[in-house]
């Protein structure tokens, strides 16, 4: 009965979660302003940041996934958010590049150890049952949603504030940090009672047993190189496009109204993942991709047209509508897509690979774009990395063709082992 109603909290408390504690509220609205008006850090540096945090999350996610394995997903989600709090106490003093890139650094640590727990933590609260997945889906979609507005809100929120003071919405975001934890650690432990009583033994063996699927699986390695492509498309986007804003003399308040707008229409896009998905099958993917690096493109060009202001603004921003569609419709699909792939055995291990390949496509991705931007201005750089993005796509779409959407019959049984649905 006890067990019953942990469940059932944990699955209430996981949209608050999300809301308040997923991501950084009131940083990324005015994170390009104020690293580079308040820390001085050039537009190059502030998307080696990226790089840099994209790099340590290929090492944190590996040593999250042993203590999550160890701990469990609460314990290592608490673990994370304590991270967190000191990421952004940094971020609030640093005073140079350096202290800054060591907050980037243990932002990575934090988030590592939180993405790998948040997901399985609603995932095992769920009881038993062959709709498992489209509950997930289901209350992943409602929070998703709710987290996109809130986010809105503190993006047009910390404009308004960062005008009055340029340090506002980092004291903000450190407050809300420290919501994440008090929220984290009221989550209920969900106890396994096939358990084995040699857990770093079991911990082991399972860390084990998830890389060797992921090796040996055609299907998963594929399903994963394109979820981190597109994720290294995203990460680009998130700081090349108030980049590009800022490019076009548009004021902080006015970004982060536009930004707002933005937010939300991420969070109808992710309410719409399931038509989307129920539209494109097996190709859902690929044409998320290529929507997205045609929008690149699109952007770029709209910024350079010799037309009247408010034509060339209007198109820059239906791009990036396009694009936060795609974004907030790919955000809630992933997670459909690595539940399928998989069971809650080794689920901690193959989020795990997933955020090694976000990292690793992560860092070509934003390293390419850095580089770029040393060559050209944002403008045309938008136009460069979306041919580059087309390309990519093509080549994927043509990898994944011969190893995901094929009839059961046709996949190798391992890469089978772990579907709930066998």
């Amino acid at each position: 009965m006890e067990d019953s109603a942990n469940r059932k909290f944990n699955m209430k408390l996981y949209p608050i979660y999300i809301v308040l504690g997923s991501d950084l509220l009131f940083f990324y609205g005015t994170r390009v302003l104020y690293l580079s008006e308040v820390k001085n850090i050039s537009d190059a540096n502030i998307v080696l940041l990226s790089t840099i945090f994209a790099l340590l999350s290929i090492v944190a996610i590996i040593f999250a996934n042993i203590i999550n394995i160890k701990k469990g997903n609460r314990k290592t989600l608490i673990i994370g958010d304590c991270i967190a709090i000191a990421s952004m106490f940094i971020f609030l003093v640093g005073k140079n590049f350096t202290q800054i890139a060591i907050a980037q650094m243990l932002t990575a640590i934090g988030f590592a150890m939180k993405n790998i727990s948040i997901a399985p933590l609603l995932r095992e609260s769920i009881p038993k049952t062959k709709y498992k997945n489209q509950i997930f889906s289901r209350i992943d979609r409602k929070a998703y949603f709710s987290y996109c507005i809130i986010s809105a809100l503190s993006i047009l929120v910390s404009g308004y504030l960062y005008d009055i003071n340029k340090y506002i919405p980092m004291i903000l975001c450190f407050i809300c940090t420290i919501i994440s934890l008090i929220i984290s650690i009221n989550f209920k432990e969900i106890e396994d009672k096939n358990v084995d009583e040699n857990k770093t033994t079991k911990s082991v063996e399972m860390l084990k047993e998830g890389y060797v699927f992921f090796i040996k699986s055609k299907r998963l390695k594929a399903l994963l190189l394109s979820l981190g492509f597109i994720w290294g498309i995203f990460t680009l986007y998130v700081t090349y496009q108030p980049t590009l804003l800022k490019n076009m003399n548009i004021r902080a308040t006015n970004i982060c109204i536009i930004c707002t707008v933005l937010e939300i229409i991420r969070g109808i896009g992710g309410r719409l993942e399931n038509k989307y998905n129920e539209k494109f099958k097996n190709k859902s993917l690929i044409i998320l991709s290529l929507v997205i690096s045609f929008s690149f493109i699109i952007a770029g060009i709209g910024s350079l047209l010799k037309m009247k202001f408010a034509i060339q603004i209007l198109i820059v921003i239906l791009a990036f509508l396009i694009i936060e569609i795609m974004r907030g419709i790919y955000m809630v699909l992933y997670k459909r897509y690595v539940n399928n792939f998989t069971n809650a055995k080794i689920l901690p291990t193959i989020y795990t690979m997933t955020n090694i390949f976000w990292n690793l496509t992560r860092v070509v991705i934003t390293a390419i774009g850095s580089f770029i931007l040393t060559i050209v201005e944002i403008k045309i750089a938008f136009i460069v990395v979306g041919i580059i993005f087309v390309i990519f796509t093509i080549l994927i779409g043509i990898y994944m063709k011969t190893r995901i959407g094929l009839n059961p019959d046709l996949y190798s049984k391992v890469d089978l082992k772990y579907d709930d649905k066998k």
